[in-house]
């Protein structure tokens, strides 16, 4: 995401790293008021799916490992599910506000 977005991101909640991920996972938004989400895959690529759909290695938005930090806008209601593509695969991730 570009523009100002990266200028007004408020982090919410805790600063999350070390999900197990050799399966899909749901990540848990801290608390309401949430409307972004901060993602950086480190060792391999991760996919990601905004609407609760089930990712899987081919199925969801490609974060590359060592890409920068991601920005995604939020739906209210939204459920953000993510997987490894490879083994051993590390997240970071931060969900935040305007």
């Amino acid at each position: 995401m570009s523009g100002t977005a990266e200028l007004t991101f408020r982090p919410l909640g805790a600063h999350s790293s070390g999900l197990a991920i050799a399966t899909a996972q749901l990540l848990a938004r801290p608390e309401a008021g949430v409307t972004q989400l901060m993602i950086q895959a480190l060792t391999q690529n991760v996919r990601l799916t905004l609407d609760g759909t089930t990712p899987t290695t081919a199925l969801g938005f490609q974060i590359k490992a060592g890409d920068p930090p991601v920005i995604f806008p939020l739906a209210v209601g939204g459920q953000e599910r993510v997987i490894q593509e490879a083994a051993t695969a590390s997240l970071q991730y931060q969900y935040g506000g305007f």
